[in-house]
């Protein structure tokens, strides 16, 4: 079995989640995944609706206790979640992954944009080693990207459901969109800083538009690194299970398309 993404309309971490959804992966057990993940980080509801050309939307409402989600804190709150959820070791790796690059692509925006650097974690991680020397490991917070927990956690466990590799090929190159995103520091134009490392680093196709929009998330973006995604050539064919989502706004680009064949 491969594992095909179409990201025209682009891709978020909720929209992925949701296209799993979409293709087969067991609705009740994917909502209960992510909603033991938000329960860690607040109080939250989450929800599936259909849109008006069938594709799965997921509704996410959370208020989270605490604005400053370290990376690290991230890190151990997910092998939590992933041994309460019985996670099988593939399927955690792909998770771990995905966190690990978010948190280092938002350590490298947060350099290289020095109006970012109060997002950098006020202290460094020590390691001890034999010689009990110190390894300084950086961090950042999640502030923004908090609802990864979720979000990874909805990937790993439909991923796990579907029994799908955890190696992507991308039938298109992803649509980053257009035109610029408000967060808690002001205006930046898309893709985000954090985006844009992880395209970078990781070799991913992308292309600006179709639609003035943000279309592709730093989470999205971290799912496709640790997916390994590479752009297919030729189409794919004989998909045996096909799912389709769309995020919050119903924009007039194709939705998300995820297929198993």
């Amino acid at each position: 079995m491969q594992l095909y993404i179409d990201p025209k309309g682009g891709i978020a971490g909720d929209m992925f989640a949701a296209a799993l959804i979409s293709a087969g992966a067991n609705e009740e057990e994917m909502l209960k995944a992510m909603s033991l993940a938000a329960e860690k980080i607040g109080h939250s509801t989450i929800s599936t609706s259909l849109t008006h050309d069938n594709a799965h939307r997921l509704h996410i409402d959370i208020q989270h206790n605490d604005g400053h989600l370290s990376g690290h804190k991230a890190y151990h709150l997910l092998e939590d979640i992933f041994a309460e959820l019985n996670i099988k070791e593939p399927y955690q790796q792909f998770g771990f992954k995905a966190l690990d690059v978010l948190v280092k692509a938002e350590i490298k925006a947060h350099k290289e944009n020095t109006f970012l650097t109060d997002h950098i974690h006020a202290h460094h991680h020590h390691h001890h080693d034999s010689d009990h020397e110190h390894e300084h490991h950086e961090d950042a917070y999640l502030h923004e990207a908090q609802d990864i927990l979720i979000d990874i956690t909805g990937a790993a466990m439909g991923l796990q459901l579907l029994n799908a590799p955890i190696k992507a090929y991308l039938l298109s190159p992803v649509s980053f969109g257009g035109g610029h995103i408000t967060f808690s520091h002001g205006h930046l134009p898309v893709p985000a800083p954090a985006t844009k490392i992880i395209f970078d680093n990781h070799g991913l196709p992308g292309t600006m538009g179709p639609i003035e929009k943000e279309l592709c998330t730093p989470t999205g973006s971290a799912i496709l690194a640790a997916l390994n995604a590479e752009l297919m050539q030729e189409k794919a064919s004989g998909a045996l299970q096909e799912g389709t989502s769309r995020g919050g706004k119903d924009f007039d680009i194709p939705p998300l398309k995820v297929l198993l064949a």
